[in-house]
Parts: structure tokens; sequence; C-alpha cells
């Protein structure tokens, strides 16, 4: 389904009693979006959401989900935000969806950025830059990258995702980085730093077809990752880390704040990806097939009613 087609739900306000959201794989520049941060310096992320959902159903006034997949790391907690906003205001566009379900991640304590929200709302591979709001010019801007058919294909079967098993508490990391970034600390802002330039270098690598670029962004997006805080990572992580790099990986990065969660690791060749997705299985690591998809918010019951669903 091209983004032409997908019917979100401002396309159809007396419908939404049925939604769904698209989880998202970061690859480069997380972190950088949070307000903390983006207002000042600007921030800049590539993303790309995939065929794994969050569901949402209005049933008197009350919305349950239904997740795809529970790992963390993949955005989860902003689609069901997104889903419960558009399902009570279905007239509302997407940017103040967006805009709302961050509002309400703030309310709630949460110290995370937005792109978690817009993603689950545009969906695709986006390159997002992120501002401090002035006049008409909101906080989100969004460049969806275009990349041939072939290629883009080609990208879906290098990256191989998979679920660490280690529960975290985001909130808990965020806490302690921008803390620390309030202080000025210099580990902390370099890291920030470093990690909005590879957000633009892997959005550059990615229009170019620039597969070892990819590989090499990666790889140095998770070395700055893991300056922020020494709870980015673990004993558990590190160990899946050395398992897949002696198995076919080339690059990866936890997903997300880190701490556990959701992984993704890059394969230089499509036999490389077939052999890390074995070593991971083989350890009793899960592994999430997915692929990737062009949907953001869509409307359940109007995409169900079409002949072209």
């Amino acid at each position: 389904m091209s983004i032409d087609a997908v019917r979100v739900l401002r396309d159809n306000p007396c419908m939404a009693s049925r939604a769904r959201a698209p989880l998202r794989i970061d690859l480069a520049g997380g972190w950088t979006d949070v307000p903390e941060f983006a207002d000042a310096e600007g921030g800049a992320v590539v993303n790309v959401t995939i065929d794994r959902f969050v569901r949402g159903t209005l049933n008197g006034g009350e919305v349950t989900f239904q997740h795809d997949v529970r790992a963390a790391g993949l955005g989860s907690s902003a689609c069901e935000l997104v889903l419960a906003e558009a399902l009570r205001n279905p007239e509302a566009d997407l940017d103040d969806i967006a805009e709302a379900a961050f509002a309400a991640e703030r309310a709630a304590g949460v110290t995370g950025g937005r792109q978690d929200e817009y993603a689950a709302c545009y969906g695709g591979l986006s390159f997002m830059t992120f501002r401090r709001p002035a006049g008409d010019a909101g906080p989100v801007r969004i460049e969806r990258l275009e990349m041939p058919e072939a290629l883009l294909a080609g990208l879906e079967k290098r990256l191989v995702l998979a679920d660490s098993g280690v529960p975290r508490l985001s909130g808990q990391i965020h806490e302690s980085v921008w803390s620390a970034y309030a202080r000025h600390d210099d580990d902390v802002t370099g890291a920030l730093l470093a990690l909005r330039q590879y957000g633009r270098a892997m959005r550059d690598a990615l229009v170019s077809a620039d597969f070892g670029g990819v590989r090499q962004v990666m790889s140095e997006n998770w070395i700055q990752q893991k300056r922020l805080h020494t709870s980015i990572t673990n004993d558990t992580v590190e160990s899946i880390f050395e398992l897949a790099m002696k198995s076919g990986a080339s690059a990866g990065k936890a997903c997300g704040a880190g701490g556990g969660g959701a992984l993704v690791f890059y394969a230089s060749s499509d036999a490389d990806a077939v052999r890390l997705k074995r070593a991971l299985r083989d350890a009793g690591i899960g592994v999430i097939d997915f692929a990737f998809t062009q949907e953001g918010l869509v409307d359940e019951d109007e995409d169900a009613s079409s002949p072209s669903s």
C-alpha cells in the first residue's frame, strides 16, 4: 500500500472504533529528538516503520490495545498514546494527534522525544529533524527518504531485529541522561552532538544507497549511545552483541533508549543475515521477523471494508 493509499483516521472521521499504528526501528540519531536537547541544538533522527503493529479498539469510551510484539524500544508506548488520541478525536489531523500523544507522555512523567509519535502517525522510512516550535513552524519536519525498490528490499533483508529479553525502565535512563546534560556533562553533551550528526549521516548514506555507510554510521551511533550512560548496555546485551558480531553482523545498536529490549543488527550480505538469525535463534534469543511498511496510522474499519484490502 503506498502512502497515498493509506487510510488515516482524519480521512474518515465517522469511523473510529478500530485502528493500528506501526512500530519503528530507529537507525540513527535517537535521543536527539528529546526537547531538552532538540530545542537548544536541533535534533536529527532516521527511523523506519515495520509491519508489526499496536492495534487499538474504542468501546464505550475505553481504548484497549493488542500488540504484535512486546519488545521494548520499538515505540509501542507511543503507539498506544497515538491510538487513544486518534480514536477519541477522529477529526484531528496527524500533527495534532502526534503532539497530543507526546503531551500525554510528558504529563505521565516520561522524558522522551517526539520521533515515536510521528513515526506512528506517518510511517515510512523517514529523516526527522526537531527544533523549538516558532510561529507557524512546528517542532518536527519529516523528509520521506526514497530508495529504489530493490535497494530498499536489500536493506530490509540485511537488518536483523532481536529481542534481548532484558526488561528495562527507559524513564530511569532518561532521567539520568538529562540530569547529566543539565549539568553540562561533557561526555553526555558530546555524545548527543555526535548522535545528531549520525542522524544526518544515516540520511545521506540511505539516499545515496551507500550500505557501507549505513554499517559505519550504525556502529558509530552505538558507541556514542553507550557514552550517554552505563545502563544503556549490560552484560546480557554485550554477550548478544559478541555472538552477533561472530555470526554475520557487522554493526548493531540498541533500539530506543537502550538498556535491554530490542536490538537491531546490520549484516553485510543476505547470507550473513540468514546466518545471524540462525545463530541468535540457536542461542535462544528471539528474532523478530518484519518487513518495512509505508503505513502510518490506519483506520482498520475503513481498511477492512475496502475492496482492495
